[in-house]
């Protein structure tokens, strides 16, 4: 699309959307499918389409560190590392190693989405930090010293994937949903044009089940 959509609504067996361009130009689009991948503000215009998802946004905040040497067994880069208790207000504290630059990156999962939904994305939490440098400090004491590059937040689209080409739902995604986006989103091609998808794809339907985040635990 030319710049962030305005309004969508179907039009007989297509849609209309109307978009704004970076002059502030009102574009008005016409086209056969429309695929909402508009990540925390998707359900705006679900319920424009007479879809109700419940989908919202959480911030969840993430961190990295500076370049550090590989720490994993026989001198590999870290993998993942996840902590899953319901511990100082966080369900999860996770992260792995980047190969290319030792540095780790994490993010911390919020215990409760209500108290963080729809949050400034320009600030992180004192007590995001704290848990952070906790955990990761307890699993790997010289972390204790190394210090972030930087610290930032996005937004989790909340409670479950819809990865559904019936209607144009492609959205929801958190993150393992990010991690598994190239797939999921040939599958939604295939699907779309006809062709076989995984018996589970169907799953991931409005009236699926979304393959629940505890799936994975």
């Amino acid at each position: 699309m030319a710049g962030p959509s305005v309004s969508v609504y179907r039009d007989g067996a297509g849609y209309v959307a109307l978009v704004r361009d970076h002059d502030h130009s009102y574009i008005e689009l016409h086209a056969d499918s429309f695929v909402n991948a508009l990540g925390p503000s998707g359900e705006k215009f679900n319920r424009q389409l007479g879809i109700y998802t419940g989908l919202y946004p959480v911030k969840h905040q993430a961190f990295i560190t500076r370049r550090l040497p590989w720490l994993g067994i026989n001198n590999a880069p870290l993998g993942m590392l996840i902590d899953r208790r319901n511990y100082k207000g966080f369900v999860a504290v996770y992260g792995q190693q980047l190969a290319e630059t030792g540095q780790i990156i994490g993010c911390a999962s919020p215990a409760v989405d209500a108290r963080e939904a729809d949050k400034n994305l320009k600030v992180n939490s004192q007590e995001f930090l704290e848990i952070a440098s906790e955990v990761f400090s307890s699993w790997i004491p010289m972390l204790g010293t190394v210090g972030f590059q930087a610290v930032w937040a996005g937004y989790y689209t909340e409670p479950r994937m819809f990865i559904d080409p019936k209607h144009g739902l492609f959205t929801g995604l958190r993150g393992q949903g990010f991690m598994l986006s190239m797939g999921l989103a040939k599958m939604y091609v295939d699907a779309l044009t006809g062709k076989p998808v995984p018996d589970y794809f169907g799953r991931l339907s409005l009236e699926g089940d979304g393959l629940p985040e505890k799936a994975f635990k």
